[in-house]
């Protein structure tokens, strides 16, 4: 909904009762189909996980992938934004700040802006 521009990405599960060999056989197939462009920046949930694990591995052996993990929507939504007038550095860095800037405490912020405005 907020990014119509979805070619060149891919999604990839880790559905219960899938191995990790399932999984690195559906990320290797995905990398390969995107293996024509300049870099790929894979983006995982959870740092120690399982796709962490598996992607991580693979950025020993191909040049230009870049992995960040800890992954939330603002995250995703910044790099399908910025993807194609950034270089892959600039983007591994704006979405690590996208992180970091979209998470705080909003619920206090309120009550805070509210007492002190009235």
């Amino acid at each position: 909904m907020l990014v119509n521009d979805t070619d060149r990405v891919r999604a990839v599960s880790f559905l219960p009762g899938q191995g990790i060999e399932d999984l690195s056989n559906a990320v290797r197939g995905a990398l390969d189909e995107l293996a024509d462009n300049d870099g790929i920046l894979a983006m995982v949930d959870i740092p120690g996980g399982s796709p962490a694990r598996v992607v991580g591995g693979l950025t020993l052996e191909r040049p230009g992938l870049e992995l960040v993990t800890g992954v939330n929507l603002a995250m995703v939504v910044e790099a399908l934004m910025a993807r194609q007038t950034v270089t892959l550095s600039e983007l591994v860095d704006l979405v690590l700040r996208s992180g970091r800037d979209s998470i705080g405490d909003l619920a206090s912020a309120i009550r805070n802006e509210l007492s002190m405005g009235g």
